[in-house]
């Protein structure tokens, strides 16, 4: 959001009494322009010559240069596109290219021309400072350098090799002629340099642009410029560096302004987010509340809280079941470690008798026996270890005999004679050992299987245990974790507010240091009221002589935009007028700098076909006159360059040598076009 309050600078252009005269007469030092363009010629190859040269070379002079496409064709099919793609942009772009701008033409026309001739060049005779240099640049998209040559002709003699020299001399030749006056350079916005790089778009508007605003020069993903970006805030500011409608000082106060307004103006984006933050974070208290809420400081919403809070955490005692559960828990891992123990027992007797067994078996079969196992510490202990209860070391035949209250499922003493006769028997065969070392590996077998269901028992019985008493923690802790989420959403919302208002007295303060800038700006602004006359009255000038007697018109300069205006029985806004304002600006702009000295326009101009951007041909006729009378007011030769394409025919005054540039172009033939050829 803008201030209302936007810095009055440098004022506003008006006309000054009709009965004052205006001279449009150069000022001592402009009787040329600062740059322009005498030749242009485009070449298939190298070097230049009659036989590699393109059409023709295209001669221009100072003044008023008239480029013309035909409206229409010999048939009614080649009418239609007569006027179009006969070469006018093409042409714009080669001088905009022969002035530094990179690339040459869009990338359509560099394409096809490269198709057709890899190596070609354009050249140009450009005048700078009155000295002439030549120019020559590549269009082949090669390796080839550009070139520049102080005092040197079209129609010099061309080595076999282009040169590679030059071009930066020729760079700075321009920057000398068209700023070695100015005595401030940088844009207040970005504190870029202006330089011609900057310049040349507003002299050379893009007709891609199709002239939709003052400071639209450049459309560049339809016209594939590679112009230095320039923001919108500093182009208005380029503006008026280039009229002298600014000083150091002003600058200084300008560039000040621009970064308080940036900010202010981001700010101003940025408050809705805040109060979005501050809204949630109400609704959210108050829902958890059950209550409106208003100030983040009132005393009964803390007073509320406290009082929500400390229910909460008296609902819960957490300690004590903490407690019971600990013993719980205890409990149950000490019977998990006892299973555990009794299972890893009777399993490491259970492997003792599995690896006796199979190495006896394999040594029955004949077979290798198998990897020995690595040793288990726990067998190892087991075996220094003596009997213990529910075990014996004794043979269970002697176990027996013996009677021994202990052995597992003691047999009937048949059954103990009969098994005791049969082990004496087969005591001396491998297949006895096996089948006895077979009866105790399954005997122990037996023995651990309840250990491990025992085991996982209590495994399982301490995992459901946690389970169930970490839900009951949870669930007492509810009551707290709600206390602490009230706790917190209250010191959101006062965070929120805090921020908010910070944020508002930000606010303020830049406004404040705003309008400060701009009543310091407003009393700067005498220092150009002269040249504010001038400029207005030859606004007001070139307005009458496009529109009428009857129009007024002049230039507002306000805050960081310049809005030209014109009234006739009110102010006159439709679209045909609105690019007639910006006709009449770019003249008058180039006006102001043959007339006053304080202005740095080099008195260079170039319009792409104005009457395509919904110009009503009466008013577009008006303008060609409107240069022409400039012209005749010059006393001599132009003191300016401003070139015009167009397919409207001019008035039948300009028709002609020397304002129509030699050829007049037409689309609906190859050798019509700009180059002669199909592209």
């Amino acid at each position: 959001m803008r201030s209302k309050k936007e810095p009055q600078l440098p004022g506003l252009a008006v006309p000054p009494p009709k009965d004052e005269p205006l001279s449009l007469a150069p000022a001592a030092g402009r009787s040329e322009p600062a740059l322009w363009l005498s030749k242009l010629a485009v070449y298939k190859d190298w070097p230049p010559s009659k036989d590699t040269l393109l059409r023709q070379v295209i001669e221009l002079r100072r003044g008023l240069n008239i480029l013309r496409a035909l409206e229409t064709g010999s048939t009614d099919e080649a009418s239609r596109l007569a006027g179009h793609g006969a070469g006018k942009t093409t042409f714009c772009r080669l001088i905009r290219y022969v002035l530094g701008e990179e690339p040459a033409g869009s990338k359509g026309f560099r394409e096809g021309f490269r198709a057709k001739f890899p190596t070609g060049w354009v050249l140009a005779e450009v005048y700078v400072a009155g000295q002439r240099w030549l120019v020559g640049r590549s269009l082949s998209g090669g390796s080839y350098n550009p070139f520049a040559r102080l005092n040197g002709s079209l129609n010099d003699e061309f080595s076999e090799s282009p040169s590679r020299l030059g071009f930066k001399e020729y760079e700075k030749a321009i920057d000398d002629a068209v700023f070695g006056g100015m005595k401030f350079r940088t844009l207040a916005e970005s504190q870029k340099n202006l330089d011609w790089p900057r310049l040349l778009p507003w002299l050379s508007r893009d007709q891609e642009a199709h002239f939709s605003g003052l400071l639209e020069w450049r459309r560049e993903q339809d016209s594939d410029s590679q112009s230095p970006y320039v923001p919108s805030d500093d182009k208005a500011n380029l503006v008026r560096l280039v009229l002298g409608l600014v000083d150091a000082e002003e600058q200084k106060l300008l560039a000040e302004f621009a970064r308080k307004a940036e900010s202010h103006e981001q700010k101003m984006r940025d408050r809705p987010k805040l109060e979005f933050t501050v809204e949630r974070e109400k609704k959210s208290l108050e829902e958890k509340l059950g209550m409106k809420v208003e100030s983040p400081d009132a005393p009964l919403l803390q007073q509320e809280v406290d009082k929500k809070v400390r229910e909460l955490r008296n609902a819960s005692d957490q300690a004590l079941a903490s407690v019971k559960q600990n013993e719980e828990i205890d409990k149950l891992i000490a019977e998990v470690g006892q299973r555990r123990a009794e299972w890893n027992v009777v399993n490491a007797m259970v492997d003792e008798y599995q690896e006796a067994f199979d190495l006896a078996d394999a040594k029955s079969r004949g077979v290798p026996p198998p990897p020995k196992k690595p040793k288990d510490p726990l067998r190892e202990t087991l075996n220094g270890l003596g009997p213990f209860p529910g075990y014996c070391s004794h043979p269970m035949d002697k176990a027996w005999k013996e009677k021994c209250p202990i052995a597992h499922e003691r047999p009937k003493e048949d059954e103990i004679t009969e098994a005791t006769s049969k082990l004496a028997a087969n005591a001396q065969t491998e297949a006895a050992k096996v089948a006895s070392l077979k009866v105790e590996l399954e005997r122990r077998k037996k023995l651990a299987t309840p250990k491990q269901q025992a085991l996982q028992t209590a495994v399982g019985a301490l995992a459901l245990s946690r389970e169930r008493h970490q839900k009951e923690l949870e669930k007492l802790k509810a009551p707290a974790q709600e206390a602490a989420k009230i706790e917190a959403l209250l010191a959101s919302y006062r965070k929120a507010c805090a921020d908010l208002a910070t944020w508002d007295v930000e606010i303020k303060d830049l406004k404040r240091d705003k309008e400060a800038l701009d009543e310091k700006l407003a009393d700067l602004t005498k220092h150009h009221q002269k040249l504010l006359e001038q400029f207005g009255q030859i606004f007001n000038f070139v307005a009458q002589r496009m529109l009428g007697k009857a129009v007024t018109g002049r230039v507002r300069f306000s805050g960081k935009q310049i809005v030209p205006e014109l009234e006739y029985h009110g102010l006159r806004d439709s679209a045909a007028l609105k690019v007639v304002r910006w006709l009449i600006f770019d003249l008058a702009s180039l006006a102001l700098g043959i007339t006053n000295t304080a202005a740095h326009h080099p008195r260079f101009l170039m319009h792409d076909s104005p009457r395509e951007a919904d110009l009503a041909a009466s008013i577009y006729v008006s303008l060609f006159n409107a240069a022409q009378e400039m012209e005749a007011a010059s006393g001599g030769e132009p003191p300016f360059q401003y070139i015009v394409t167009t397919t409207e025919p001019p008035p039948e005054s300009l028709d002609k040598k020397p304002w129509l540039i030699d050829p007049i172009l037409d689309a609906s033939t190859e050798s019509g076009r700009l180059l002669g050829v199909d592209l």
